[in-house]
């Protein structure tokens, strides 16, 4: 069974107190966006990477990122578009016609774990879209406008979403070919796969898998790799 992976990381960073892009800040003393692409070089069962950069970083990222020779498995650098959709759109135009299933993650969750990474796999296998949740703790209200509470909502039924997500790869083409027809793509992967009327299964996620977003999130992520021991 052929598995390709996407990692998006083609997002400016705009809630980022850098003037780089955020998957190209250091963590650990490395490149943010290598550990990334190491979790998944290092996963055996992932045969390729597509790796989807800002346009007009394509460049700069095979020469700061990708140019140790240890990074077998990336088979293609694709510039990526205005929103997080059409850099997902460019990216599965690379996947194979052979690749059985596709994982979409973000560029920004570093530390994400082989074994997390494996689970997800082995899940889309049986299913045909899997997405790791987080149960949500705290108490999450909707609200109308001018802030006022419309209503609390059943938490034991939320779930915070992480990447990797996993698809049967004409599952996750067809989702996203339908999207941009339409000209209208969602907040994650696994949305579009729902507006086609196919289930997604919820699988356990982890704590530590966590979204790069602001300068703090970096310096915790700092102190798990210290934790983990790099």
């Amino acid at each position: 069974m052929k598995i390709e992976t996407v990692i998006v990381a083609a997002g400016k960073g705009a809630r980022f107190s850098d003037f780089r892009p955020k998957q190209f800040c250091l963590l650990g003393g490395k490149l943010l966006l290598a550990w990334t692409i190491e979790r998944f070089e290092e996963c055996k069962l992932i045969n390729n990477i597509i790796l989807v950069v800002p346009p007009g970083m394509s460049k700069y990222a095979k020469e700061t990122v990708i140019s140790s020779s240890r990074y077998k498995k990336v088979k293609a650098i694709v510039e990526g578009g205005k929103e997080r959709g059409d850099s997902v759109f460019e990216g599965l135009q690379k996947v194979d016609t052979s690749t059985d299933i596709v994982l979409v993650h973000d560029g920004v969750r570093p530390l994400i774990s082989c074994h997390l990474i494996e689970r997800v796999i082995n899940q889309a296998k049986e299913y045909k879209a899997v997405v790791l949740g987080i149960p949500m703790r705290e108490t999450v209200k909707e609200t109308e406008e001018g802030n006022a509470v419309k209503k609390t909502l059943n938490r034991r039924r939320l779930y915070s979403i992480q990447t990797p997500q996993g698809f049967r790869k004409d599952l996750i083409l067809k989702a996203y070919g339908e999207a941009k027809k339409e000209g209208r793509w969602a907040s994650d992967d696994a949305g579009l796969v729902e507006r086609l009327g196919e289930k997604v299964k919820v699988i356990p996620g982890e704590e530590t898998n966590i979204k790069i977003t602001t300068s703090l999130d970096l310096k915790f992520a700092e102190m798990l790799l210290g934790g983990r021991g790099g």
